[in-house]
């Protein structure tokens, strides 16, 4: 990765100069070098997003972890329902539904990723601590055998028609409601 990113820093620049001052052979070179240098970065950032688990590190001394009730256990979770709230053509929150589990925990780590009409979500469930890059804890309410959290978006996204919600885990369309 570190090497991708040099290259990017090196050949961009020489890439663009080349497609602004070169002769045609050295446009259609410039050009090429940056298309790859595109397809290697989208390669590697796509076999890393599936791969990198939510994880949460609890730092309170033994001492503290002792006086605190027992954690619920660190689950990966498979939302079954998103319902993206739009307001003035933006939005700017989705609530992301899953089946509740005895001893449901009270927060969950929410991590997004919008691109292409698509909004990759990967959820984990357990105690709060710090979450990993990009990843924000959310309070988890139950209701009617339901658990659910709501996603709060900053800044609002655009609210495009065709927008879907993807298990960032598995792949798979999470259905909208």
């Amino acid at each position: 990765m570190i090497v991708l990113g040099v290259l990017w820093m090196i050949l961009s620049p020489l890439c663009l100069w080349l497609l602004f001052r070169g002769r045609t052979p050295a446009r259609l070179g410039g050009l090429l070098t940056l298309a790859g240098l595109e397809v290697a970065t989208i390669w590697l950032t796509v076999g890393t997003e599936t791969e990198v688990p939510l994880a949460l590190a609890v730092g309170a001394p033994p001492a503290v972890q002792a006086e605190r009730p027992a954690p619920c256990p660190v689950r990966a979770l498979a939302p079954e329902q998103a319902r993206l709230v739009k307001r003035g053509g933006e939005l700017h929150s989705v609530t992301l539904s899953w089946p509740a589990a005895a001893g449901e925990c009270d927060t969950a780590t929410v991590r997004l990723h919008h691109a292409h009409n698509r909004i990759k979500v990967w959820v984990q469930e357990g105690p709060a601590g710090r979450p990993s890059a990009g990843a924000r804890a959310f309070p988890v309410t139950v209701a009617g055998g339901t658990a659910s959290t709501e996603v709060l978006l900053v800044p609002p996204l655009p609210g495009r028609k065709g927008l879907t919600a993807i298990d960032g885990r598995t792949g798979r369309p999470i259905a909208l409601r």
